[in-house]
């Protein structure tokens, strides 16, 4: 039996404020006509005349609700793919996932599929139940579309001349091709009217709703499905008890949804990243045991050192400079088979003998070597000689990972139905620029290849000159550690450490975040007005433009550490500033000060958010503990939520700096990965209640895979063997005292290694699961026969 349609489904609201401009209210209201043009109700209709405003709230809330035969069109001109009643074929499990089920929180069926076809309704499952038949991250997305392809004249008024601007985020320059698109007969053509009514506040919000938890109506505002037995099911509910108050596996089915496909793939790479990277975390934890064993027993051993060089007369030796080698020598050799870094380590006693027997009396002189502190003993232990096979381990282990994802990501587009999304994408409302078509004359949406291409340029120029910012501000840092430790008179002092270590390493986090926040605010307005054809296009382009500079920004203190602060002294030299050096310690062992700054960053870098996430989530808390006597009230509640922005640029971006952190020096910091694995578990279960408590429901967006995001970790993973080889062979412990072609041996053999074994994981480790591959054939056949039979009758 079909059913009919819940009037009480809201698929969109539209706020604004009561007695603005008559110019605003003109505008709104034309606005509002063109929506009840496309078939979509309003709620209350106030666009029969202009003062049928309701209610006495200074604020007027427009409920929209999309009819079944409307959301049918659409979605047929969108071209997407809706399931058919032929339920697909189970694939056969492997063993990791016959053990992972037990964690498994979706149990939704898998259904063949087809593009949707309004005048064949009957082949497509769930059909007879209109209100559900589309699920509330598809009605979402269509209403959304809708709304933002309405385009309607706007007044011309005294700041006009920047509307263009304004609207088009155009930064630099006003071309004529873009003025004759947009203007005729003083008015603005083809403005997506929606996002210009925002931004001249117009409309105060425009956002879809939070079915919300049960408490606070006796019904539901959103786009729900319905239970078996007829009853409504709370969609909302099921994600806070299965996805945010858990540390089970990711439901994936319901959040797709209700949030769309482009949340789900983040959440979804997240969790495959987390799987795959538990051993990595084991093994960075066993050989950090390793070192610290070996730490321990170093320290333990400068109790030897100091016996021979309290059996030496200081008067003596001091009075015989050439002995002061010997000693040495003889002290250290104590040590060379427990202690790593010899070297460094006998400098250190011939600097320490050398300014006994410049400032004390000689007669009564004893020489005594300090033993490292419980804070230097945990430095020591994350550089040892195990660093270059977990180097490796973490260099193979990320091949695996994208593999894996892969394999994965090729399983979601299926089960997703999305595989051909991009090829059917439609243009961004936001898009400006018309030609006609050369075959049927009607207008098609162009650009000029021209004038896009000086915007990519320009759009370089300013990532060049904010990289250039971001090498003055590591500068800055260098010559602040320099004054610091020249500052302080002795060298092993705690109060050196804090000075130019920690603060050190704080002042570079503080730098990367101000820098990384600046430089996002650039990078959107750019992309907005590099004025890209798709949304799949713009996201891409936005996703290059931040991570590029967030490289630099990010990792240029490390690379400075690693591979230059050992031996600087020549860079003070060319710069007119000779005797001046900024080394590692008394050590100048750059490992434990890679270390610290990688722990330092890590941390430091999700701090922030964190403090912001757990302070919302505890404000929201407290607003939500009243009921909400009716819809309005509610809709007013989360109309007071901020909006979440572009929650996958920022997340993939935070991830993938940290993933960066554990691939491009991974032999610095063996725990890193375990650090790595608990943040990203805390930031999922705090994302998971920001989404559903904190912010308003975001556009149900689809996508077909993480994009760009997908290019940028291959590429990271392939920088990761070099900038690893390197570590191993010039800074580590392992290559350290090493002749500089033994060096280049090491580097050369550590990446031939892992690149053979790299290219081998690629051959034998197919993309696409076999299973996969049997379905999307099965599912091609039955869509045809159906369609076929459907035609026949």
């Amino acid at each position: 039996m079909e059913r009919t349609e819940d009037p009480q489904v809201i698929d969109y609201v539209l706020t604004y404020k009561r007695g603005d401009v008559q110019r605003l209210a003109r505008e709104r209201m034309n606005f509002l006509r063109e929506v009840k043009k496309t078939g979509l109700s309003l709620d209350p209709d106030v666009t029969e005349q202009l003062n049928t405003e309701q209610g006495t709230r200074p604020k007027q809330i427009i409920k929209i609700h999309a009819p079944f035969n409307v959301l049918s069109q659409v979605a047929e001109k969108m071209r997407l793919k809706m399931p058919l009643n032929v339920e697909s074929m189970e694939t056969p499990a492997s063993f990791p996932q016959k053990f992972l089920k037990y964690f498994v929180t979706d149990d939704e069926a898998d259904y063949f599929s087809a593009p949707y076809r309004h005048d064949k309704q009957n082949i497509f499952k769930g059909i007879e139940n209109k209100t559900t038949f589309f699920r509330p991250a598809v009605r979402s997305l269509i209403v959304n579309y809708i709304l933002n392809g309405i385009h309607i004249p706007i007044e011309s008024h005294k700041d006009k001349a920047n509307l263009n601007e304004d609207i088009e985020m155009q930064p630099f320059i006003q071309t004529d091709d873009t003025t004759k698109d947009h203007k005729k007969d003083g008015k603005l053509k083809n403005v997506p009217s929606l996002s210009y009514l925002l931004m001249e506040k117009a409309f105060t919000s425009a956002f879809t709703l939070h079915e919300g938890p049960e408490n606070h109506l006796g019904y539901l505002p959103g786009a729900s499905s319905v239970q078996e037995n007829g009853g409504r099911h709370n969609s909302w509910m099921d994600l806070n008890n299965l996805w945010a108050k858990t540390y089970r596996m990711q439901p994936l089915w319901k959040i797709r949804n209700y949030f769309g496909e482009k949340i789900a793939f983040y959440f979804a790479m997240m969790e495959v990243l987390l799987l795959i990277f538990i051993v990595p975390a084991l093994c960075g934890l066993i050989i950090f045991i390793y070192g610290l064993y070996h730490s321990i027993s170093c320290h333990n051993a400068i109790s030897d050192v100091n016996t021979i060089l309290q059996e030496n007369s200081c008067s003596l030796v001091c009075s015989t400079p050439s002995m002061v080698p010997e000693v040495a020598e003889e002290a250290a050799n104590q040590i060379r088979n427990i202690c790593d870094n010899i070297a460094a380590r006998k400098k250190n006693i011939e600097q320490i003998m050398n300014r006994i027997c410049a400032s004390e009396n000689h007669s009564d002189c004893t020489f005594q070597i300090l033993p490292d502190n419980a804070l230097g003993v945990f430095k020591s232990s994350l550089d040892n000689y195990a660093s270059p096979l977990f180097g490796m381990i973490v260099c193979l282990w990320g091949t695996i990972f994208l593999e894996f994802w892969k394999r994965r990501n090729a399983e979601l587009v299926y089960e997703w139905d999305v595989e051909s999304y991009e090829d059917d994408e439609l243009v961004r409302p936001e898009f400006y620029g018309t030609k006609p078509d050369p075959i049927t004359g009607e207008l098609d949406a162009y650009y000029s290849i021209s004038g896009q291409r000086l915007k990519f340029v320009l759009s370089f120029s300013v990532g060049i000159l904010m990289v250039g910012c971001v090498f003055i501000s590591v500068l800055a840092v260098v010559v602040y550690t320099t004054w610091a430790r020249f500052r302080t008179t002795d060298s092993g002092s705690f109060e050196q450490f804090c000075l130019t270590t920690v603060i050190g390493s704080l002042l570079n986090a503080l730098s990367i975040f101000l820098m990384g926040k600046a430089y996002r605010i650039i990078a959107v307005r750019m992309t907005n007005w590099e004025n890209h054809r798709t949304l799949t296009e713009y996201n891409d382009a936005l996703i290059i433009k931040s991570f590029a500079f967030q490289f630099a920004n990010s990792y240029s203190p490390l690379f400075y550490i690693a591979f230059v602060r050992t031996n600087n002294e020549q860079y003070f030299t060319r710069i007119g500033l000779p005797g001046l050096t900024d080394n590692c310690g008394e050590l100048n062992n750059c490992m434990l000060e890679l270390s610290f700054q990688l722990l330092t960053l890590m941390i430091v870098e999700t701090l922030p958010k964190f403090a912001k996430d757990i302070f919302s989530l505890y404000c929201s808390k407290k607003e939500t503990t009243a009921d909400c006597s009716n819809i309005d009230e509610y809709i007013l509640q989360e109309d007071q939520k901020p909006d979440v922005g572009d929650f996958t640029l920022e997340e993939y971006t935070a991830k993938v700096i940290q993933y960066g952190y554990q691939m491009l020096f991974a032999v610095s910091f063996p725990l890193g990965p375990l650090l790595f694995i608990l943040i990203i578990l805390f930031d999922m279960r705090l994302d998971a209640r920001r989404l559903l408590r904190t912010n308003k429901r975001p556009i149900a967006h689809m996508a077909q895979d993480v994009g760009q995001w997908f290019t940028i970790l291959e590429l990271m993973n392939i920088v990761a063997v070099v900038t690893n080889g390197c570590l191993i062979a010039f800074t580590s412990e392992f290559g350290r005292e090493r002749h500089f072609y033994e060096k280049l041996a090491i580097v050369m053999v550590f990446e031939h290694v892992v690149f053979v074994v790299k290219i081998l994981l690629l051959i034998f480790i197919p993309d696409v699961p076999r299973g996969i591959k049997m379905a999307i054939k099965r599912e091609k056949y039955e869509a045809q026969r159906i369609m076929e039979a459907e035609c026949g009758h």
